[in-house]
């Protein structure tokens, strides 16, 4: 069995920022199995701040996946990829 309800990402980024453009063109042309709900929060939100802050991450872009803290800085197109197939897969049902 699959996922098929959409995987959520949360972007911050910060003008000027070139691994934040970076990451947000990785996740543009990603094309994962089922879609992809992405969020973009400025760094100076209330949000992007409090992210930046519960996870000690010292400069944007912060990639939030399916709620958990995936990294920050250059994103790892290779380590995104199998994060993504990782959650698109669900474990079969115990009987």
């Amino acid at each position: 069995m699959t996922r098929t309800a959409p995987i959520e990402i949360i972007l911050v980024t910060a003008p000027g920022c070139h691994f934040c453009e970076d990451a947000a063109s990785l996740l543009d042309e990603l094309d994962p199995p089922v879609p992809l709900l992405v969020r973009k929060l400025p760094l100076t939100s209330d949000e992007g701040r409090g992210l930046a802050i519960r996870h000690r991450v010292p400069f944007p872009p912060i990639l939030i996946v399916d709620g958990r803290y995936f990294g920050h800085g250059r994103i790892s197109r290779r380590k995104l990829e199998r994060r993504l197939a990782e959650l698109t897969q669900t474990e079969p049902a115990v009987e």
